[in-house]
């Protein structure tokens, strides 16, 4: 695919820009060396302090509250005191502006040359099934008349009803005819459709109609642009891994421990964050004892841990700006972050290292270690362990069998699905990229 002129030079214009933006937060930290260490030490003091108020530690959270926020205070008032502060603000904020105006600008024609392309050598689909959850992400996928678009595009679309599943559905769209199912929906829906799509040998469409798309977004959907993924259906082929727990397949991660402890609990749905509060208060008070869950990482044995997080792929664990994000669907493993000990010294610990972000090439912390495999046994002398798979809560006998299945699951995504998750404006990657392209005139 070739790159036009006028994108080419809309890029140059746009990495322009972000060099004068760099030179620009360079020159106003060299002038403010003494602010951004102010700055950083008060947001590190507000962010403990608001741990330790969330965790009922009032006689300390309070007064280092009190502290980090005269901090920033203090930090703006020295800020604004200077002219040439201010000039530099305005300056960066206007350039930030054009910045990103232009990223988004070259990103969407990119992607959209790039799906007319795809669409040249397209599958054709003989029975194409959407099914579609109105209620996923408060209703995305009706407010952007999906179900009428794919109507016209020839797409057979299925509403789910009040008393049915989208596993019952998938099954219907498969026995009749279906060869490729599609799904517009959240996570617990995309999985559900994944599962039949496996046990019938079909490929999958995936379109971001839920409330906060963890999988779509990693596989570089946008869900403001829910539309856009109908492309799918004349788009890329992919194979992606799946997770399998004792025969159940998930897409995400598996977690045991505290969130499980959590989602199980009855009052969860209607009081998320009074219940996770009261969970985490009495294990840090020694209320509550870790879990009893076993397992080995090589030839270490762990006897309990906090919280245990089994992910299909790498996931961002410990990258504070890439949180929970993952950049790679088919590396073949599972990635493991289990926590065995969770008290105050271990979240000062981590907001030390945080401040200097440090945690990107790091998978060891004490009391937090992270490492991959391609499969997982878990035991526990209780018998019965809770699960959270994929957001949901589910009980399982020990001993649990966690698994990777590389490649097992067949998508078809638009143009943008061939990528990872997009990175942020100001992402080195994404300037990296959009050099390459502007050089090089094609993609």
């Amino acid at each position: 695919m070739r790159i036009s002129f006028l994108w080419r030079v809309l890029a140059l214009g746009m990495l322009l820009v972000y060099v004068v933006l760099v030179l620009a937060v360079v020159r106003l930290l060299v002038h403010n060396l003494g602010l951004a260490l102010l700055v950083g030490l008060s947001a590190a003091a507000t962010i403990y302090a608001v741990w330790l108020l969330f965790t009922a530690n009032r006689r300390f959270g309070w007064p280092l509250l009190l502290l980090g926020l005269a901090g920033l205070v203090l930090s703006g008032v020295w800020f604004v005191h200077g002219t040439h502060n201010w000039r530099m603000a305005a300056a960066l904020a206007g350039l930030s502006v054009v910045y990103v105006a232009l990223l988004g600008l070259l990103r969407y024609e990119y992607w959209r040359t790039r799906r007319r392309y795809v669409q040249e050598a397209a599958t054709r689909f003989r029975r194409p099934y959407l099914i579609i959850n109105p209620k996923s992400g408060n209703g995305r996928a009706g407010r952007a008349g999906i179900a009428e678009l794919a109507r016209r595009q020839g797409i057979e679309v299925v509403l789910l009803g009040r008393n049915e599943t989208i596993e019952a559905l998938a099954r219907q769209a498969a026995d009749a005819g279906a060869d490729v199912l599609g799904v517009s929906g959240g996570d617990g829906s995309i999985g559900a459709v994944a599962k039949v799509a496996l046990e019938r040998g079909l490929p999958m469409v995936v379109l971001p109609g839920g409330t906060r798309c963890h999988f779509a977004r990693d596989l570089g959907m946008d869900p403001s642009r829910i539309a856009d993924a109908l492309v799918g259906f004349m788009g890329v082929r992919r194979q992606i891994d799946v997770g399998d727990i004792n025969g159940r397949i998930f897409l995400n991660n598996a977690s045991l421990g505290m969130y499980a402890d959590i989602v199980s609990h009855p009052d969860y749905r209607a009081h998320k964050l009074r219940v996770g509060r009261a969970v985490l208060t009495e294990l840090l008070r020694g209320q509550r004892k870790p879990y009893a869950l076993q397992f080995r990482r090589g030839h270490r044995r762990y006897n309990q841990a906090v919280q245990l997080l089994v992910g299909v792929g790498c996931y961002e664990a410990l990258n504070v700006f890439e949180l929970g994000q993952r950049q790679q669907l088919d590396a073949g493993v599972l990635q493991v972050t289990a926590v065995s000990e969770l008290n105050d010294a271990l979240v000062r610990r981590l907001l030390k290292r945080l401040s200097f972000d440090q945690l990107r090439g790091s998978k060891t912390l004490d009391g937090l270690e992270q490492w991959t495999t391609p499969q997982l046994t878990i035991t526990s002398p209780e018998g019965v362990v809770k699960v959270g798979v994929d957001g949901e809560f589910e009980e399982y006998a020990s001993p649990i069998r966690l698994r990777i299945r590389p490649k097992a699951l067949t998508l078809y995504v638009p143009a943008e699905g061939e990528r990872g998750r997009a990175g942020h404006a100001f992402d080195p990657a994404v300037v990296a990229r959009t050099w390459q392209l502007t050089t090089r005139g094609q993609g």
